[in-house]
């Protein structure tokens, strides 16, 4: 559901027991009062056997009943429920109504916050980050889900054998999914061996660098290097697992320069044409890189890492004109 739609109801798994009661239902994911910045699940206990409906509502918008008490449900998915929310950026409030028959049986509340794109800096301190592979909580799980994988199934390369796809699958549902998430290979970067396990040991270019130390060679023989790359912070810009847009970039390319560099809205750019118009940055395809198909822009003129001039140039030369000729050549 968005944050103005409708909940999706999608399958679920078994679990032994509860972060977080409130009467007849608990919330396991996310638990009350952390920050999360997927929205991916939204994981539900159902704590009274007689309940038959669920309602959520998420900032006042509530979903249609959600029916749970039929033969069939409860021997497919015992006591839990779990939809698909698309949680509204920040603060999110959600009310959980739980049914029996037609009379409302309790009412639950809960607050979650959505940071996206790695913002959990921007949550509010009272927002913890939640962390859900820790032992107490693997517990809870294990019932459906293989939470002790031997080496060989965490390094398999097989989807049915691997163990983390069962629940993290949804990642690579992009159009451009990085090599080691789409092969499987999770644990090059996350590690089984720390607290809470799989984590990631090094974020950024120090993990990136072990694979891509061409990229990083290549960067430093340049003479200007773009602010994020200079600062080693590469998920500024990019996902580590995929995502629907080219580079497994964050966002579109100039929704993503423009986030940053934002006076470039604000004027034309470039030039001033007879329109009182720039240049244009978008809208069109690339004439500089019509094999490809792209569509024209930020990237069609700035190198988004390194350049030996001052602006970006992607044909690395100082004078403007010449870029300009890259597809004006008349």
């Amino acid at each position: 559901m968005t944050g103005k739609g409708i909940l999706v109801f999608i399958a679920a798994v078994i679990l032994a027991a509860a972060t977080a009661a409130f009467g007849a239902v608990t919330f396991v994911y996310p638990s009350p009062n952390t920050w999360v910045e997927r929205s991916n699940y939204l994981i539900l206990k159902l704590n009274n056997p007689e309940v038959t409906g669920v309602r959520i509502a998420v900032n006042g918008i509530s979903s249609d009943l959600l029916v749970v008490g039929s033969p069939e449900y409860r021997k497919m998915f015992q006591d839990i429920l779990i939809v698909q929310p698309v949680w509204d950026h920040g603060r999110n409030d959600v009310t959980v109504e739980s049914f029996i028959g037609k009379d409302r049986a309790e009412s639950a509340q809960a607050q979650f916050y959505f940071a996206p794109r790695g913002e959990g800096a921007s949550a509010p301190p009272e927002f913890k980050p939640y962390v859900f592979h820790m032992s107490d909580m693997e517990k809870r799980c294990s019932g459906c889900h293989n939470m002790e994988p031997s080496p060989a199934q965490l390094f398999s390369t097989l989807e049915k054998e691997n163990p983390c796809v069962g629940c993290h699958r949804k990642m690579l549902n992009v159009k451009f999914v990085h090599g080691p998430a789409g092969t499987y290979s999770c644990v090059y970067c996350h590690t089984e061996k720390v607290a809470p396990r799989y984590a990631v040991t090094k974020r950024e270019a120090a993990l990136c660098n072990e694979c891509h130390e061409d990229k990083a060679a290549e960067f430093r023989k340049r003479k200007y290097i773009h602010g994020p790359i200079a600062g080693g912070m590469c998920e500024v810009c990019h996902d580590p697992h995929g995502s629907n847009h080219y580079g497994q970039l964050k966002a579109p390319v100039n929704e993503l320069c423009l986030s940053c560099h934002e006076a470039i809205k604000k004027t034309p750019h470039v030039v001033r044409t007879s329109t009182g118009e720039g240049h244009p940055v978008g809208g069109r395809k690339d004439p500089s890189a019509l094999k490809s198909g792209r569509e024209m822009s930020c990237i069609s003129c700035h190198n988004p890492h390194a350049s030996d001039v001052r602006y970006f140039f992607v044909n690395n030369a100082e004078d403007r004109m010449v870029l300009c000729q890259m597809c004006h050549n008349k």
